[in-house]
């Protein structure tokens, strides 16, 4: 058996717990590689919007994206929104390159706040 590390919660023991909700971390589970985040504001006007964000990873990342709904609150995408006076579908993927955010809806003007977390975690496809 190899070097490890592991670090318990406050109050249970690093070296007999066997729970891993107890566990805070332990090198022998892969953790996600933090790379950065940021936002990025999409304003269509009537009809589908997409905007575009590049970390030029060459390959393709995990990542996690959340969109705003009209309230201070953010929800994780993809996202359709039913409770607002028209129809609204938030979308986030990525390529090699780049990270696409778009909205699809029905308003005439709204500003549509999207919240990402790239990580250097290639998803191997």
């Amino acid at each position: 058996m190899g070097q490890k590390i592991r670090i318990s919660k406050s109050g249970f023991n690093v070296l007999t717990e066997t729970d891993t909700d107890n566990i805070v971390y332990d090198s022998d589970y892969d953790t996600l590689k933090y790379y950065t985040s940021g936002s990025v504001n999409v304003t269509p006007v009537g009809a589908d919007k997409e905007e575009t964000v590049a970390h030029n990873l060459g390959y393709i990342p995990f990542f996690i994206a959340y969109v705003n709904n009209f309230s201070p609150s953010h929800n994780m995408c993809p996202g359709e929104f039913d409770d607002t006076p028209g129809y609204v579908s938030a979308d986030a993927y990525a390529d090699s390159s780049n990270l696409y955010f778009k909205i699809h809806t029905d308003y005439n003007t709204a500003t549509f706040n999207f919240r990402y977390f790239i990580f250097r975690n290639s998803l191997g496809l």
